[in-house]
């Protein structure tokens, strides 16, 4: 699945080939095909296991001991630390080309139309709670939210194409969202 993730967010859905997955992953054709019926299988696994790692980071968040903002700073730093390392850059990517082209398979299509696998509305709870204890910005709570997710997204697609791009604090990024009565 590593090496999928590698091919599909370099290739997209549709340039993908089964063989340049196995090729990546030093394994053979057919051996792909035992583990996964076809590439559109393969994709759907991986823009799963991303959903859930998305939905199981908003999830930590709202666990945590903090405010609503410190809650959010967390989350904020453990994202950035796997985009500045790499390990789950491949999965941001892969997301954004999964809620993009028109190339992804209905069952792809269908799993992020469930709003129950929506980071943007999953994170509306700490960002509302911010914003009544004043630490967030009175502005829409949805649009705060696409804001901070099409940030994320950005660094990753940035840190793919530029591997030494600076990935900035997470502070920095917050700070677009703090009320004066918050800082």
């Amino acid at each position: 699945m590593d090496a999928a993730s590698i091919i599909f967010a370099r290739r997209g859905m549709a340039g993908t080939k089964i063989s340049e997955i196995a090729k990546e992953a030093k394994l053979s054709h057919g051996l792909v095909y035992h583990y996964f019926n076809s590439k559109e299988h393969l994709f759907f696994e991986l823009v799963k296991k991303a959903s859930e790692r998305s939905m199981g980071s908003v999830t930590k968040a709202m666990q945590r001991e903090g405010t609503p903002l410190e809650k959010l700073s967390q989350m904020t730093e453990e994202i950035l630390r796997s985009i500045a390392r790499g390990n789950e850059l491949y999965l941001f990517v892969i997301m954004i080309q999964a809620s993009t082209s028109d190339a992804v398979p209905d069952d792809v299509t269908n799993l992020l139309r469930d709003e129950q696998n929506s980071p943007v509305k999953a994170i509306l709870p700490i960002i509302m709670a911010g914003q009544e204890q004043g630490e967030i910005v009175d502005d829409s709570p949805v649009q705060l939210a696409v804001a901070y997710y099409a940030m994320i997204q950005g660094l990753a697609i940035n840190k793919l194409q530029w591997a030494e791009c600076p990935i900035p604090e997470a502070s920095l990024i917050l700070r677009l969202f703090t009320s004066k009565g918050g800082e």
